[in-house]
């Protein structure tokens, strides 16, 4: 499938779900009125009967016509529902065609996973706006979009990776299936989604675990209450009931602390707790064959009981327990320790599922990153599962285009670095795509280790992590120059390269903030360091002179560049990659250009 019937098959379901949702809201329309009209002519025909002395009548009337009205509402609830999920399916492919058409801005941009340290993420804009991120995210829970996210910034294993890319192109064929997981999560406000209040419930110690006689206890005051209270029905003194109403009371009080702690852990969990149980059951219900997905499903269905049931039963509990906010229904109900039983209840519930909520929790995140870069390979069906090589380093990408730029202005490129590893040297003049071209390699290895397709009709990497420094801020919150800010960088990729560790290199313009003899020599003294090191990366500059090193370091380095075309003094970029040096410089031409005399 190409693009234009990527493209094609969104504007039909648009289409499709746009006439089911205006065919809905035709129905809503008429069962309303028509609820209106059975309520007036019960009304009517009710008083009609009961002043014409045919009571019996009138009741039986009454009564058929208030079920005929229940059942029109039910049915009313159930249309809703179901209009509500529509426009959910409308929006989600609304937004893909936006997306597959360059615009993908209004999904969340995962800015709070932003982490200025980390190897690659900044400089690559793995987080943030127009980020990988941004781009790929299609998960609706917290626990899927902090998966994503890690799964982004840390390289799986060569296993983990395999079986990822077989998950994903299961996913990706999966289209209905994924945007219903979606819809799932629409159902629900994102404010209330973060299962953090729950977990840590789950790993505190119960608050009646060492409270043995708790249980017995309310057992036998409950039933002195019930017995009292059926009592005075036979003229028994109130006086009875009154101590034995002032005894549960007192008792209730008394442990209301304990229910306290129970409740301020799970209040306002009971919409996250729907939410992820209707998840996990969409999940459970669905027949797969790739070996990753099998192995995550097997985690919901255990012997004697489905996660999202026990999920689902959670939920209820914690609704039960919520009963106590409303005084009315809370002054009853603890006369036979309402609070104290659903607590009891719940940290049975507890005990019962430590070790299993985390475990599906955890499951249905990568079910979600999964479906997320489903999604994304879906979109890119022109793109390919990338080949991951044995231990010794090599990279080989042709065709290869940066994957945030779309298609039509997207120019891609071929390199290969052969087993064992060298330094690729790439010169070229200002605005040339030197970055771009280095930001290109980053995504598409992390997206290669992340088990993702990568924009490329061929490509082929060992199993590493990338480490960059290209885009060097200074902070002034830690008082640091951006020149020594990149020195500490440089520190850190040295001390990596030093330790042996699966990295491969992305450094732009180098040293730059030094003058241009200090930063030769200081160039020249990195680059033998990491060849010393066997390390692997891609270095792009200004600084011809370090093409020299091709000559030195023949097996270790070699040169590339991104030329310029000048007609007319007029610049004209192909953004092409080619073998070799540089020859053309662009920087007096645009200084002129800007009123620079030179």
């Amino acid at each position: 499938m190409n693009f234009k019937d990527v493209e094609s098959e969104y504007q039909n379901r648009v289409k499709l779900i746009s006439e089911k949702i205006n065919k809905l809201l035709s129905r809503e329309k008429k069962t309303s009125q028509l609820r209106l009209l059975i309520f007036g002519v019960t009304i009517g025909l009710f008083y009609i009967l009961l002043s014409t002395g045919n009571e019996n009548i009138s009741v039986i009337t009454l009564i058929i016509g208030l079920a005929t009205l229940a059942y029109f509402m039910i049915l009313s609830r159930k249309t809703t529902a179901e209009r509500i999920l529509q426009q959910h399916l409308l929006l989600i492919n609304e937004k893909e065609l936006d997306c597959i058409n360059g615009n993908f801005h209004h999904f969340p941009n995962g800015s709070e996973y932003i982490q200025r340290d980390h190897p690659y993420s900044s400089d690559l804009d793995i987080f943030g706006e127009s980020s990988v991120f941004q781009y790929i995210n299609r998960t609706t829970s917290a626990p899927g979009s902090q998966r994503l996210a890690e799964w982004l910034k840390t390289p799986a294993g060569k296993e983990e990776i395999l079986e990822r890319q077989e998950a994903i192109k299961e996913l990706s064929e999966k289209l209905i299936w994924r945007q219903q997981l979606m819809t799932l999560g629409y159902k629900y406000p994102a404010s209330i989604n973060d299962s953090t209040n729950i977990i840590t419930w789950i790993h505190e110690i119960p608050v009646f675990e060492s409270k043995k006689y708790i249980k017995p206890l309310i057992n036998i005051l409950s039933s002195l209450f019930v017995i009292a209270f059926i009592a005075t029905f036979f003229g028994v003194s109130l006086g009875v009931l009154s101590i034995m109403i002032l005894v549960n009371y007192y008792l209730a009080a008394v442990k209301i602390n304990d229910v306290n702690v129970i409740h301020r852990s799970v209040s306002k969990s009971i919409d996250i707790l729907k939410s992820y149980s209707e998840t996990i059951e969409h999940i459970e219900k669905e027949t797969f064959h790739s070996k990753k997905l099998l192995d995550l499903q097997k985690h919901f269905k255990q012997n004697d009981y489905l996660a999202s049931e026990q999920i689902k039963y959670l939920s209820t509990l914690v609704n039960k327990l919520d009963y106590r906010l409303n005084l009315l229904v809370a002054l009853p109900f603890n006369l036979i320790f309402w609070d104290i039983r659903i607590s009891l209840l719940l940290e049975k519930w507890k005990q019962k599922h430590r070790d299993h909520i985390s475990i599906w929790f955890d499951c249905m995140a990568e079910f979600e990153a999964i479906s997320s870069i489903g999604n994304m390979s879906y979109n890119n069906q022109d793109w390919i599962m990338p080949e991951i090589a044995p231990d010794n380093f090599q990279f080989k990408a042709i065709d290869m285009g940066h994957p945030l730029i779309s298609a039509n202005k997207r120019i891609n490129n071929t390199i290969e670095i052969e087993p064992g590893g060298k330094i690729i040297l790439i010169t070229g003049s200002n605005m040339s795509g030197k970055s771009t071209f280095l930001r290109t390699c980053g995504v598409n290895i992390v997206l290669a280790m992340l088990g993702a397709p990568v924009c490329a009709r061929n490509f082929c990497i060992s199993r590493n992590t990338v480490y960059t420094s290209m885009r060097i801020i200074d902070s002034l919150e830690e008082n640091t120059s951006s020149f020594y800010a990149e020195l500490k960088r440089l520190a850190m990729i040295i001390q990596t390269v030093d330790k042996n560790e699966k990295v491969f290199l992305l450094l732009d313009e180098i040293l730059r903030g030094t003058n241009s003899n200090d930063r030769h020599i200081g160039s020249m003294a990195l680059i033998h360091q990491l060849v010393k090191n066997n390390a692997s990366g891609i270095i792009a500059t200004h600084d011809l002179d370090l093409s020299k090193l091709e000559q030195e370091l023949p097996m270790k380095l070699d040169n590339y560049n991104f030329d310029v075309k000048i007609e007319n003094d007029e610049l004209y970029f192909d953004y092409k990659l080619n073998k070799g040096v540089c020859k053309s410089l662009n920087a007096s031409i645009l200084m002129k250009k800007m009123g620079i005399r030179i």
